[in-house]
């Protein structure tokens, strides 16, 4: 991946006035610090919701210092001029560790910003979820399984939500590992518990990351979740730093706003 596109700001031209708490270490192994950045806004009083942006997968030295990229900078920014906390974090990629271990990474991410809450400015029981490419399998799967309460609102940019697809992929997967870290299997018969969803797909993704967000929200739907599907006709994956265009802009807005409508009312039932 050119080090240009890491460096990009969303096409959504970010705010730049958020307090941001950087590098903090939310986990430590054999491999150093994991840190995650808070995006607080300069406005208003807290607590604020919450919401984490989990990015994808790749080799360890493309991803290791992920919340550092222009998108995610970008992101926290959007989010804490909307009021609402922006938390990028570093995880280890699948690659290194396994699904397993990146996952309880995601949670453990989580659970420091819950614990912290105070210091943080954070409401522990408002938190969003904001998955990117891969992030589907280790970051959505496990919570749509688990569905805390606290987790009011996810939602997915180019995401990968069923690796039932992913079988012509460098990487196949088992039948196992597609039942064990497939959102769409994650759903099971029964939407209860289950927050608003967001998913957004670029339709010149890959065939495989296109056919699982379709399969994904027709489950979601066909069991009554409240899901909503938003597209980009002409989007690549990544649309959002490499798509310079008004459909980009606009799913991108779609995205806060969704967040703020899901976090900022009265917590749901």
């Amino acid at each position: 991946m050119p080090d240009d596109i890491l460096a990009r700001p969303t096409v959504l031209p970010p705010p730049t006035a958020a307090h941001v708490l950087r590098d903090l270490v939310y986990g430590t192994d054999s491999r150093g610090d994991l840190q995650l950045d808070a995006y607080q806004p300069s406005t208003g009083n807290p607590p604020w919701p919450a919401v984490l942006l989990v990015n994808g997968d790749g080799d360890e030295a493309v991803i290791t210092h992920a919340k550092d990229w222009g998108v995610y900078h970008s992101y926290g920014e959007h989010l804490a001029a909307r009021r609402i906390v922006g938390i990028p974090f570093n995880h280890r990629s699948t690659r290194t560790v396994g699904r397993l271990e990146v996952a309880a990474e995601a949670r453990a991410a989580m659970t420091y910003v819950r614990e912290h809450a105070a210091e943080l400015g954070v409401d522990p029981d408002r938190i969003g979820v904001w998955a990117f490419s891969a992030a589907g399998a280790f970051a959505l799967a496990p919570l749509l399984r688990e569905r805390p309460a606290y987790v009011r609102a996810i939602a997915g940019f180019y995401t990968v939500w069923d690796l039932a697809f992913m079988h012509e992929s460098p990487r196949p997967v088992t039948d196992e590992e597609i039942h064990e870290w497939s959102a769409t299997a994650a759903l099971g018969s029964s939407a209860k518990g289950l927050p608003p969803i967001l998913v957004t797909i670029a339709d010149r993704d890959s065939p495989a990351l296109v056919s699982g967000a379709d399969a994904f929200s027709a489950r979601a739907r066909e069991i009554g979740v409240h899901v909503r599907v938003e597209r980009h006709p002409t989007g690549q994956h990544g649309f959002d730093v490499r798509d310079d265009d008004g459909r980009s802009r606009e799913l991108i807005r779609d995205a806060l706003e969704f967040f703020v409508v899901a976090l900022h009312p009265l917590p749901r039932e």
